[in-house]
C-alpha cells in the first residue's frame, strides 16, 4: 500500500474553515489499514491525528478534516503516513497548507487563458494548481474588447480572433472561489481597440511630435490622466464588469513604454502619476476588491510601490539580466512599498530548469514569488500567456517541493518577515545570503551559485555544484536557542536538527551539503 499524492483542497484557508487534505492510496490487496495526519508549524508539532481505513484493491481518495488553525497569517506543514494494524510505517507523503486573512497577505499568483465554450476540464484545471497552492488566479485576456469589458453576447470573439465564452469565464470563477482561490480580472489602463480609437481621437495620446500612439498595430492608447474622459469611461467598464461577475478585484496591464506623452491639446501626460491615481481611484471605488499594477519592466516603481495596491506585480525584462537584478528588484519594491508582497513576471524557457530553480529560490527567499504556474498545469514562458509550455515531468516534482517550502515556511520568508541586513554572515564564496528575521526567529537563506561565474537569468548556464561540508558563521547574535535546517531540493521538507555551536556571541553551524537553496532557522529567544 502506497500513498500517491497528498495536497489540500484550497489553496489557501480562512482562520473559520475546515482544512480539508484529499488523499489518494493505491493498495495490491483488500486490509485494513490506518491513516496518520501530523501538522507542524516550524519545529513545533501542533497535532496528531489517526483514523482506521478499508482499503480496496486499486486506487482510492480519502479526505483528512481538522479544524484551522485560529493564528494567522501562519503557514504550516502536514504529513500524511500510512500504517498497518500493527502501526508499522508503508508509506508517507508531506504537503503544507496557509491560514490567511486575505490571500493578498501571501500571494501565489496562477494564470488562465483558455476560456472556449468547449472546455470540459474547468474541475480538473483547477485542482491542478491546488496542488501547488496557487491562492489567486489572473484571467489573462478574457475581456470582449480593451474598451469595452463585458461582451455583447454570452459568446464572443477577442481582439485576437480567439472564440471566448462567458460562461466559461463565470464557471472558471465559481470553481476558483470553491478551491480558495481568488480571481482577477485582466485589463489596460490606456489601451482601446482601433475602431473605439478612431471614434475618440480627442481621447488620445501622442508623441511629443503630435503623432497618434499605438501599440502593435491593433490598440490605440488613451490619455490615462486622472479624471480624463477616457479614464472616467474604463471605470465605468469596471463598474459593469464587477456589477455583473464575481471577480474578486482587477489586474491592472500597461506596457512600459511609452513613458511620455501628451494629450490632444499637447499638454504633456504625467504617465506615472496617472499610474498611481488610477489605483487611488480604483482602492477608493471599490471597497473590499483586490487591486494590483503591473510595472513593466520594473517602471515606475517609485509611483506604484507608493500606491495603495494591495500586492507589487513587477515584470522583469532582460534588460535587468543578472541574478543579483531578480533579488534587488524584490527587495527594493518590498522597501519601497513598505512591506508589501511582491509577485514578479519572469518569462523562462521551460527546458532551462537550472534557472528557474535558481530564480525561484532568489524570489522566494527574499519575500516575493513568482506567477509561473497555470493553464493545465502549464508553464508561464512568454509576455503572451496562451504561449505556455509543459513542465517537464523532473521539473514538476522540484516546483511541487518549492511551493510546498514556500508555503510551510512562509512565516520565515514571506511578505511579513523582513529583511536583515544588519547580521554578519560568513559563507565559502559563491554562496547568495538572504537574511530574513522575525520575532523569535532569524531565517538565513543560503542560494547556490558555485562555479556559475556571473551567469544572466535570460541564458543557459549548467547547475550549481553542489557543496558538502560547508561552515557558516553568524555573527553578533545575543541568544540562540536552537538551530534546524531545510530544503526543497530534498524530499523531506521537515526542520532537522543540524550541528550547531554558540561562544561569545558568535553561532557556528555545519551543513552537510547544499545543492539550490536551504534555510537555517535561528530560534533567538
Amino acid at each position: 500500500m502506497k500513498i500517491l499524492d497528498c495536497y489540500p483542497s484550497k489553496g489557501t484557508f480562512r482562520p473559520d474553515e475546515m482544512v480539508r487534505l484529499n488523499v489518494r492510496i493505491e493498495s495490491q490487496i483488500v486490509r485494513d489499514a490506518v491513516l496518520r495526519v501530523r501538522v507542524w508549524h516550524l519545529d513545533k508539532l501542533l497535532t496528531s491525528m489517526e483514523e482506521p481505513v478499508s482499503l480496496d484493491i486499486g486506487i482510492q481518495g480519502y479526505e483528512q478534516s481538522f479544524q484551522a488553525p485560529a493564528d494567522h497569517p501562519k503557514g504550516y506543514g502536514a504529513v500524511v503516513e500510512l500504517m498497518d494494524k500493527n502501526r508499522e510505517v508503508h508509506s508517507s507523503a508531506s504537503t503544507a497548507f496557509d491560514v490567511l486573512g486575505d490571500w493578498t497577505e501571501r500571494p501565489r499568483y496562477g494564470f488562465l487563458t483558455d476560456f472556449g465554450e468547449d472546455r470540459q476540464d474547468i474541475r480538473e484545471t483547477a485542482d491542478a494548481l491546488m496542488r501547488y497552492h496557487i491562492n489567486g488566479l489572473q484571467f489573462y485576456d478574457w475581456q470582449y474588447r480593451h474598451d469595452s469589458l463585458l461582451p455583447p453576447t454570452e459568446k464572443y470573439i477577442d481582439p485576437l480572433g480567439r472564440e471566448l465564452s462567458l460562461e466559461t469565464v463565470n464557471e472558471f470563477i465559481e470553481v476558483a472561489h470553491d478551491r480558495g482561490m481568488a480571481a482577477m480580472p485582466y485589463l489596460a489602463v490606456y489601451a482601446a481597440s482601433l475602431d473605439f480609437w478612431e471614434k475618440h481621437q480627442d481621447w488620445g495620446l501622442y508623441d511629443a511630435s503630435g503623432k497618434p500612439i499605438t501599440f502593435e498595430g491593433f490598440l490605440g492608447l488613451m490619455d490615462p490622466s486622472p479624471y480624463s474622459r477616457w479614464i472616467d469611461h474604463l471605470l465605468d467598464e469596471c463598474d459593469r464588469l464587477l456589477a455583473n461577475t464575481a471577480f474578486d478585484g482587477l489586474h491592472v496591464d500597461q506596457y512600459g513604454d511609452p513613458k511620455e506623452g501628451f494629450n490632444v491639446r499637447g499638454d504633456k501626460v504625467d504617465i506615472p502619476s496617472s499610474f498611481h491615481y488610477f489605483i487611488w481611484l480604483l482602492k477608493k471605488r471599490y471597497v473590499g476588491k483586490s487591486v494590483t499594477f503591473n510595472a513593466v519592466g520594473n517602471w515606475p516603481i517609485d509611483q506604484l510601490a507608493s500606491a495603495p495596491q494591495d500586492f507589487l506585480y513587477i515584470e522583469i525584462w532582460p534588460s535587468t539580466p543578472l541574478y543579483s537584478d531578480l533579488l534587488r528588484i524584490v527587495q527594493e519594491g518590498r522597501e519601497k512599498s513598505f512591506g508589501k508582497p511582491v509577485v514578479i513576471a519572469l518569462y523562462l524557457p521551460a527546458e532551462h530548469q537550472e534557472n528557474i530553480r535558481l530564480a525561484d529560490a532568489l524570489i522566494m527567499a527574499s519575500g516575493g514569488t513568482r506567477i509561473e504556474i497555470g493553464e493545465n498545469e502549464r508553464l508561464l514562458t512568454d509576455p503572451y500567456f496562451p504561449n505556455h509550455a509543459q513542465i517537464p515531468d523532473e521539473l514538476r516534482s522540484k516546483l511541487g517541493n518549492y511551493y510546498d517550502f514556500l508555503v510551510r515556511y512562509g512565516d520565515l520568508i514571506g511578505p511579513q518577515a523582513t529583511n536583515d541586513a544588519e547580521i554578519q554572515i560568513e559563507v565559502p564564496d559563491d554562496v547568495w545570503v538572504i537574511p530574513r528575521k522575525i520575532p523569535r526567529w532569524l531565517a538565513v537563506n543560503l542560494v547556490n551559485f558555485s562555479g556559475l561565474g556571473d551567469v544572466r537569468w535570460d541564458e543557459v548556464h549548467p547547475a550549481p555544484v553542489p557543496q558538502e561540508g560547508l561552515s557558516v558563521s553568524v555573527v553578533g547574535l545575543e541568544v540562540v536557542t536552537g538551530v534546524w535546517i531545510a530544503s526543497p531540493d530534498s524530499g523531506n521538507l521537515a526542520l532537522s536538527e543540524v550541528d550547531w555551536s554558540f561562544e561569545l556571541g558568535t553561532l557556528r553551524i555545519h551543513l552537510p551539503c547544499l545543492d539550490y537553496w536551504t534555510l537555517l532557522a535561528i530560534e533567538t529567544d
